[in-house]
C-alpha cells in the first residue's frame, strides 16, 4: 500500500480513515443520544432520569468511538452502529 503525498508534503488519509472519523463522531452521538432519551422512559424522576441519561451519554460515546476504531472491517463498524441506533430507536419510539 503506497501513501500518497499532497502537494504540500502531508499524508492524504485513506477513505476508511475518513470514513471511521465521520462514524465515531456522528454515530457515537447519534447513540449516546438516543441513550439519554432511553432513560426519560424509566419510571424514575424527570431530574434523576436527566442526571443518569447524561451520565451514561457520555460513557457510551466514549465507548462508541472506541468499538468504531477497534473493529477491523469499516463494514461491521458501520453495522454495528447501525444496528444499535436502530435497537435503541424503536425502543425510544416504543415507550415515550
Amino acid at each position: 500500500m503506497s501513501k500518497r503525498r499532497s502537494s504540500h508534503g502531508f499524508y492524504l488519509p485513506d477513505f476508511s480513515v475518513i470514513s471511521r472519523i465521520v462514524l465515531a463522531i456522528g454515530g457515537s452521538y447519534g447513540i449516546a443520544v438516543l441513550t439519554d432519551l432511553l432513560f426519560l422512559a424509566l419510571p424514575i424522576d424527570d431530574i434523576s432520569a436527566i442526571y443518569w441519561g447524561q451520565i451514561t451519554s457520555v460513557v457510551v460515546c466514549a465507548l462508541m468511538i472506541i468499538l468504531v476504531f477497534s473493529l477491523r472491517r469499516l463494514w461491521l463498524a458501520w453495522a454495528v452502529v447501525a444496528s444499535l441506533s436502530s435497537i435503541l430507536g424503536l425502543i425510544c419510539y416504543a415507550t415515550i
